[in-house]
């Protein structure tokens, strides 16, 4: 553990891992048809199989139950992905900008292209 500057004790930072606080794992062993039956169930509620079957032994609801994606989301998830790459990529190039740097008109030309096709796919994502 290192010293802070004012001398108290620096934090250590924890992962995404080490903040969970559910640790303990019950296994349940199930058929082929079992496991069907409760995805099937799983997915009628809108969640996955781990938290329908918390839910189930608990007979409470959870208030951050993981939700199952749906799947007319996915084309649009990923358009605004890539929107949001290179809406990245051209906010650093104004960065450098702003800050007096040289950007090369070729690299920037390349953002501004890519940000508008990104753009135009996910209009057509949402128009559909």
């Amino acid at each position: 553990m290192s010293i802070a500057p004012q001398g108290e004790p620096k934090k250590k930072k924890r992962s995404g891992s080490e903040k969970r606080k559910r640790t303990t794992l019950i296994g349940v062993r199930v058929d082929a048809e079992e496991r069907a039956e409760i995805q099937a169930n799983a997915a009628a509620a809108g969640l996955c199989d781990s938290s329908y079957l918390r839910v189930l032994g608990t007979t409470r609801q959870r208030t951050h139950a993981r939700r199952r994606p749906v799947p007319e989301m996915k084309p649009f998830a990923q358009a605004m992905g890539r929107l949001g790459i290179y809406a990245s990529n051209a906010h650093q190039l104004l960065k450098l900008a702003n800050r007096g740097e040289i950007v090369l008109p070729d690299e920037l030309a390349e953002a501004s292209k890519k940000l508008r096709e990104a753009a135009d796919e996910l209009l057509k994502v949402i128009r559909g």
